[in-house]
């Protein structure tokens, strides 16, 4: 298997393991896909992930001239997002965050640091061209505690194929998608043909949540394309037909963009419609989704 550095300098990088940092990041209380998709208003060539990662708690950053960045998924597994040269250094209390941050929770973190903001770090990057034919595909095995390592060659496990935008499918019941997942999956089916067989092979009962008031909609899928074909609807229109969906979705700008998909229970595709529907009516009831939720019927 090709190393990492290898791979790297084919690309004209040929990292310094004095002053060239690894950095992974993996973040319970931020959905950092979600950062990373959201463009900041006063900078648009600047996603929430890229000012994300220019405020450290720590000198995190300190003597380095660029940092490669990985996001984190399961079990260490992580994937490249970028190369970023590191510029000038202050403290954080001197750059004011971008207004109207997708994560307030974030912000307010940032802002009340434990240390007190002059302890807080800015770090200014600029992301590097020409690696992003790399991007979301290079996935290496991270097994430090760290989040930062002076630059080492980590197992290359795999350079996943053009397109792939999503981690390994694993478990249904692990299933969490925001609807730019949802859409990445329906415009690259061959680049993630794992997801494709899995949701195809099952029927499911499936939850919807508008994520920013917590409304949920419960759904069924049958048939021959199953899962799958279901939440294809889905990524085509935003709002899969759903009477309150298409509401919510032609009423509030955030959305469908701020919806989010897992399934609840699953079952076999030649399972009838009446007790798919069956099924269904009892999740409707249990989770309350038509007296408080998005379900019309």
């Amino acid at each position: 298997m090709i190393s990492l550095s290898e791979l790297l300098a084919a690309r004209g990088f040929v990292p310094d393991p004095k002053h060239v940092k690894l950095v992974r990041h993996s973040d319970k209380s931020v959905d950092l896909e979600a950062l990373r998709n959201a463009r900041v208003d006063e900078h648009p060539d600047d996603s929430w992930l890229d000012v994300y990662q220019r405020y450290q708690e720590r000198p995190s950053f300190n003597g380095c001239t660029e940092i490669v960045v990985f996001l984190g998924e399961q079990s260490g597994i992580s994937r490249f997002i970028g190369i970023y040269d590191v510029g000038e250094y202050r403290p954080a209390a001197a750059v004011p965050l971008p207004a109207a941050c997708p994560n307030p929770e974030w912000a307010r973190r940032i802002r009340c640091s434990p240390t007190g903001a002059e302890a807080v770090h800015f770090y200014q990057l600029h992301k590097r061209h020409g690696f992003e034919d790399l991007e979301d595909r290079l996935v290496i095995d991270w097994k430090a505690r760290s989040f930062h390592l002076w630059f080492r060659e980590l197992e290359v496990i795999e350079v996943r194929p053009r397109g792939r935008a999503l981690p390994a499918f694993r478990d249904y019941l692990r299933v969490h998608l925001s609807y730019d997942d949802l859409v990445k999956l329906a415009d690259q089916p061959d680049a993630h043909r794992d997801w494709v067989a899995g949701l195809s092979a099952v029927g499911a009962i499936y939850l919807v949540v508008a994520s920013h008031h917590g409304d949920q909609y419960v759904g069924s899928a049958t048939g021959d394309g199953g899962l799958w074909q279901r939440w294809c609807v889905y990524a085509n229109n935003g709002h899969g037909n759903n009477q309150r969906l298409r509401q919510l979705c032609e009423g509030d700008p955030r959305y469908p963009g701020a919806l989010r998909f897992s399934i609840l229970e699953t079952f076999s595709r030649s399972l009838s419609q009446a007790e798919a529907l069956s099924l269904e009516a009892f999740f409707k009831k249990k989770l309350g989704s038509r007296a408080y939720g998005l379900n019309a019927n």
